[in-house]
């Protein structure tokens, strides 16, 4: 229990800063209570002076005055909720941003763990019950302990025995409310659960929708969606039920509570020890007592509720980042390009066989460097190595002279371009996607970038241009468009180190070979990383690496790996086995090759 109120104590501190606004609201939200003290005693005064004594003048004053509080009670409440909305949006603005920053700056492993379903739901849902606790509990714990005093005060004065009387039943209530605070907690835990499930399941199938259909598995997926929220349902019933057994026993409580203590109230009143005006005070405050301790009871059960969604939020915020270890690490300010591979192995701390073993490779500036072998072999493994998204479990990798552990992340990640298969486009303008990554703005550059890779004239063909919308996920655009799209946007960061992962498999050889030409002059001064097994590629490498059953079986330029007819030459025979088609696209390709070298020729 203590550490739980730490992990409360903790979220209370970010009110810190809105300390002005949270105290203005309390001064209202004190003074509200105070003016609601008021009409009980208006009340005893009218039944026991006023209508008695047939005074017009005192009871126009008290109508006056009960007006006056009545406004000014709910000029107070009103400024008090504002002030309370204004910290609650503000703070759950800011709860979002920390909690949105802490998950990009997790490694991928911890990511990858986390489905984005159950992620969602903590961002919305489980801050959204932090938020609510944190920004509502001290006015209501402010409120009601005032509101609680005051009455107290009062009824005591007017009738200690009434007073004492009416707080046998506390003990009774908190008991009950303690009993169902449990069984709310028990239930919220499990429906947080269920409903990152069915986040998670609506993110995966409306991202593919386009497999869904081509299965014809629409009846299907519906049913798998109505089972989820039958459980989820299941689990609200739950709730609805534990509320309505929790909302009986209040009511029946205090019901009895209260009858109770209007019989020993008139009881009083008969025997001459109380007037009615003071039984009417006395009875309007104690009914008002019952507020505050059910107000004390909902506090304990959110908070009860809420620990669910601290929880689940902490297990994100306290998770180590992924530069933790960059606080004494090395700024690049300017690097040659140069990378090393000096005997790194690879695998998942959860495996037992290596992904990588003993890989040792160079690349350089000037030259591409290509790594080729069949699928599964450890290709992209080394991209994810390289950028560490991954660590080496053994070896070391270099960027120019230096320790890729002892680099700044975020350093070296600024220096190198990836265009992956996998071409990942954002919802927004075609411009803003080029830009992505770039901090300064070059247009000429930018249209450079997209003729290089071949895609400024499908560009110059929209209606808007560069300021055309592409749907989430470029749906709006083909295959070999988004990868075009990919190639632009790396180019166009203008970075020391490119990586192409299959960057050219969804492009026919043609435009793939225009690109490359076009690349030619991009090549110098930059190291090329090229991980590809299409053959068309690979004759554009100047060295080219084979992985082959998880480590480097052979190296060396194209026409010496053919000649050798190894590990190579076999990958490369099976990788030409062409269809009459692709045959007669190689052959177009011959004569644009041919056509380039004479026009080069010319010139």
């Amino acid at each position: 229990m203590r550490e739980r109120l730490r992990l409360l104590g903790s979220y209370f501190k970010l009110i810190l800063p809105y300390w002005d606004k949270s105290l203005l609201s309390l001064l209202c939200v004190g003074l509200t209570v105070l003016f609601s003290m008021a009409s009980p005693l208006i009340t005893k005064v009218l039944i026991d002076i006023v209508y008695p004594s047939h005074d017009i003048y005192l009871l126009t004053f008290l109508v006056i005055l009960g007006v006056v509080i009545f406004i000014f009670s709910t000029f107070f409440a009103d400024v008090s909720s504002y002030l309370d909305t204004y910290i609650h949006q503000t703070l759950s603005i800011d709860l979002r941003k920390k909690f949105f920053t802490k998950v990009l700056r997790l490694p991928l492993k911890s990511q990858h763990e986390k489905q984005v379903g159950d992620l969602m739901v903590r961002v919305t849902d489980d801050i959204d019950m932090i938020v609510d606790n944190v920004a509502e509990l001290l006015p209501v714990v402010v409120k009601t302990l005032l509101q609680l005093a005051a009455l107290l005060a009062i009824c005591w004065m007017i009738d200690w025995n009434l007073t004492l009387l009416a707080l046998g039943g506390i003990p009774f209530y908190f008991i009950q409310t303690r009993f169902f605070a449990k069984r709310f907690e028990e239930v919220q835990e499990r429906s947080q659960k269920r409903a990152s499930e069915v986040y998670t399941f609506y993110q995966e199938k409306m991202s593919n929708v386009k497999t869904i259909k081509s299965f014809n598995q629409e009846i299907y997926e519906t049913d798998r969606l109505i089972d989820k929220l039958k459980k989820m349902f299941t689990l609200a019933r739950e709730n609805l039920f534990l509320q309505f057994f929790n909302s009986f026993f209040d009511a029946t409580l205090i019901t009895l509570w209260t009858s109770f203590l209007a019989w020993f109230a008139g009881y009083r009143v008969i025997t001459g020890q109380i007037t009615i005006g003071e039984i009417m005070a006395i009875l309007i405050y104690l009914g008002q007592i019952h507020q505050p301790f059910m107000d004390f009871g909902e506090v304990y059960k959110a908070i009860n509720r809420n620990f669910v969604s601290i929880d689940r939020v902490e297990e994100i915020m306290t998770d180590e980042p992924e530069a933790f270890s960059d606080i004494k690490s090395f700024v690049l300010f300017q690097i040659d390009g140069r990378i090393k591979f000096d005997h790194v192995s690879f695998m998942y701390h959860d495996a037992t066989e290596f992904i990588l073993k003993d890989i040792c490779l160079e690349a350089g500036p000037g030259h591409v460097t290509a790594i080729c072998g069949t699928s599964g072999a450890g290709k992209s493994t080394i991209m994810d190595l390289l950028l560490r998204f991954v660590e080496p479990t053994e070896g070391k990798i270099y960027i120019d002279e230096h320790d890729l552990k002892q680099v700044s992340l975020m350093t070296l990640r600024a220096y190198i371009s990836i265009i992956s298969q996998d071409v990942v486009l954002f919802s927004g303008t075609i411009r803003e996607n080029l830009q992505y990554g770039r901090k300064q703005v070059d247009e000429e550059k930018m249209v450079q970038a997209a003729r290089n890779a071949e895609i400024h004239d499908f560009i110059a063909s929209l209606p808007a241009g560069y300021d055309t919308l592409i749907g989430e996920g470029g749906l709006d655009l083909s295959g070999g468009q988004k990868q075009r799209l990919s190639i632009a946007r790396a180019l166009y960061r203008e970075v020391k180190i490119l990586v192409m992962d299959e960057a050219t498999s969804a492009l026919d050889s043609i435009t793939e070979s225009k690109i490359y030409q076009n690349l030619k002059s991009h090549f110098q001064n930059r190291t090329v990383l090229l991980i590809t097994h299409r053959p068309s590629s690979l004759k554009n490498a100047d060295m080219i690496y084979v992985i082959s059953d998880n480590l480097i079986s052979e190296q060396g330029i194209f026409d010496d790996l053919i000649e050798k007819k190894g590990d190579f030459y076999s990958f490369y025979q099976a990788q030409i086995q062409e269809s009459e088609a692709e045959i007669n696209e190689k052959l177009k390709l011959a004569r644009y090759t041919g056509i380039k070298d004479l026009e080069e020729e010319e010139a």
